[in-house]
């Protein structure tokens, strides 16, 4: 994701710097004259101020929607991973419990196997 992030930054600082050399060198190749050209450079200046913040907006938009989707993915996630470990939870309950009555019955029937064998015994 930060891969992504670095390619838009780069893509939108190479657009900018791009723009800025274009336009300084057409207005020093312009022949106008010093109002004409010192013009030209504000109306430019007011032109990529208002694209960097129309930029900005965009950028931190999408970051927003990125942040809120992030979120909501973590959320179901946590959901599902608490649901998932309650099921583990029941099942590992219910196979102890099956394991104790087994034992109880194993040990049931060593005893009896023991009082009989006292019984012939005696």
């Amino acid at each position: 994701m930060s891969d992504r992030h670095n390619d838009f930054g780069c893509v939108g600082t190479a657009f900018l710097l791009g723009g800025a050399i274009g336009a300084a060198v057409a207005l020093l190749f312009a022949p106008r004259s010093g109002e004409e050209t010192r013009e030209e450079i504000r109306k430019f200046y007011d032109r990529s101020r208002s694209r960097m913040g129309e930029l900005q907006e965009d950028v931190t938009d999408r970051i927003g929607r990125l942040v809120d989707e992030i979120q909501e993915k973590t959320n179901e996630l946590v959901a599902s991973g608490k649901a998932m470990a309650e099921e583990r939870k029941r099942d590992l309950q219910e196979a102890i419990a099956i394991a104790k009555r087994a034992l109880e019955e194993e040990r049931a029937l060593l005893r009896r196997i023991r009082e009989r064998g006292r019984a012939d015994v005696e």
